[in-house]
């Protein structure tokens, strides 16, 4: 369906008045939830990243600032340095490999600030900081690239609709991203991202005039979410026809705007509302241009007049009725998103309390029968005082509720088994470590081991464990638990809440379970 309406005229004088009235003539109230959307995905790392800047200038102020840093990578480029295989390597590349060390550490700074404040920790294990880096600055990056970038189109929706009403509810940021179109709109974002970064690399008058062309994409994405990328391209072609250099010279009337900017935190409350409410209305102004198919193009209320003047018009005319809008994108129903997540199980919560002790207790046994069969001593191998092991109960919780989906499958439940179990002893050996300079299990002298963390065996270990518990002991706990009353429940389950807390205070005070055979402190 093509619209056959007259050519449109591009106004400056109107556009920008409209914007500015939108961002500040509307109440201080809607400017402000404005602000705080622009804040939130500048804080992120979404849009606008210079506007939090200044909290790096407070950490300062308030002594924040990790004076061993520079010390710290150092110390990480000297580790790197000494390694055969880089020593091997020839000069330059050698060179280019420890420095590119400091371009990931600046970019990741964060990383090694957390990881210093246990020096000790942080010289025992120089090439697990190195891998933790590396594996945190390649999720970031992913994280940034495909899932911050397709962040900012709930941002581009909210700014769509405070054009058109009063007062936006702040949910409305989340309104693109229902289930089934969240893969679409990470999609075309990238591919959109993509084509930008590549006409870049060629020359930047093409870049820049790529980037007018395709500039109408985030709105068109968070007016249909549904829309595929080559819809999307030839929609935004489509508008910015004959109309790009008009879009140039009204960003440069905006210069004294561009250059608040530069700003940190003034800048959030002025310009950065303003500009993007003036590629809003860009957007609106192209959005009504003679011969656009609306097809991909399905809320009718971005057809009508701004909110502020149809605000100027019932000044005029009393008898005008202002409405909110209705869309045709819903909010996302995060309850029905809940019941379809990830956790799909028909146990009760006091199936899962009494399901956490069984599996404490039986880790905490295992160890114990384990250690006596290997040396013939008997001796508490947990980290805490009484029958139990925490790690275990958490761990057969973990699988029980999030792995129970699997179970048609025996061998994905054991394959996911082990991924769980990886990361949760990983993690648990890693606190211990880094938090209290404790270690109570060390696989280095195991095949396939991870840093003396995890290993194989270990794994496939748990990985049969994970199948016991999901077939055998959870709805054997769950059936013997139904046999007794609430009130029973109530009373063994307060008993061993109560002895369970009551254990956790000791190790505060008195310090975790160590000892030969056991473990604890690192020397």
């Amino acid at each position: 369906m093509r619209d056959l309406r007259p050519t449109m005229k591009w106004e400056y004088k109107r556009i920008r008045k409209t914007s500015w009235d939108t961002v500040f003539g509307k109440g201080w109230r809607p400017w402000l939830l404005l602000v705080a959307a622009c804040f939130l995905f500048s804080l992120i790392g979404a849009q606008y990243t210079l506007q939090t800047q200044g909290l790096d200038y407070v950490d300062q102020w308030l002594g924040y600032k990790d004076e061993n840093y520079e010390a710290n990578v150092g110390y990480l480029k000297d580790y790197v340095s000494d390694l055969k295989i880089v020593k091997s390597l020839p000069a330059e590349v050698e060179k280019s490999a420890v420095d590119s060390l400091d371009s990931i550490a600046a970019s990741n700074s964060w990383v090694i600030r957390v990881l210093a404040h246990n020096a000790a920790y942080f010289e025992r294990n120089p090439g697990e900081v190195i891998a933790n880096l590396l594996i945190i600055g390649l999720i970031m990056f992913i994280v940034k690239f495909f899932f911050l970038n397709a962040s900012e189109i709930g941002l581009y929706r909210y700014v769509l609709e405070n054009r058109q009403q009063e007062k936006v509810k702040f949910r409305r940021i989340f309104a693109p991203f229902h289930l089934k179109m969240i893969p679409n709109v990470i999609w075309v974002t990238f591919r959109y991202s993509m084509t930008l970064l590549k006409w870049y690399m060629l020359f930047i008058i093409p870049g820049i005039y790529k980037t007018f062309q395709l500039s109408m994409i985030p709105f068109i994405l968070a007016e249909n979410p549904k829309i595929k990328y080559k819809d999307a391209v030839k929609l935004s072609k489509a508008m910015t026809k004959g109309y790009k250099w008009k879009m140039f010279v009204t960003d440069l009337s905006y210069i004294y705007i561009w250059l608040l900017h530069l700003i940190p935190f003034a800048g959030l409350l002025v310009s950065v509302p303003l500009s993007m409410q003036l590629d809003a209305e860009y957007y609106f102004t192209l959005r009504n241009r003679a011969g656009i198919d609306y097809t991909n193009l399905p809320e009718q209320a971005f057809a009508g007049a701004p909110y502020v003047k149809r605000m100027q018009d019932r000044k005029r005319n009393p008898n005008i009725v202002l409405s909110d809008p209705e869309y045709v994108l819903t909010d996302v129903n995060t309850k029905t998103a809940h019941k379809k997540g990830l956790f799909r199980f028909d146990y009760s919560p006091f199936d899962i309390v009494f399901m956490f002790f069984s599996f404490c207790m039986v880790g905490w046994i295992w160890e114990v029968c384990y250690e006596f069969v290997d040396t013939g001593l008997l001796v508490n191998r947990g980290t805490m005082y009484g029958p139990w092991i925490p790690i275990y109960g958490f761990g057969g919780i973990a699988i029980v509720l999030l792995l129970s989906r699997f179970k048609e499958s025996k061998i994905k439940l054991f394959l996911m088994t082990m991924l769980v179990c990886a990361i949760l002893e990983y993690l648990g050996s890693f606190a211990l470590e880094f938090m209290f300079n404790s270690s109570y299990w060390d696989y280095k002298e195991m095949f396939m081991n991870v840093n003396g963390r995890i290993c194989l065996a270990g794994l496939m270990a748990f990985g049969v464990g994970g199948l016991f518990g999901v077939y055998i002991a959870g709805p054997a706990i769950s059936r013997f638990v139904d046999r007794f009353s609430r009130r029973t429940q109530y009373i063994a389950a307060g008993i061993l809440g109560a002895l369970f807390v009551t254990d956790i205070v000791c190790c505060v005070i008195f310090g975790f379970n160590s000892g030969a055979s056991v473990g604890g402190k690192i020397v």
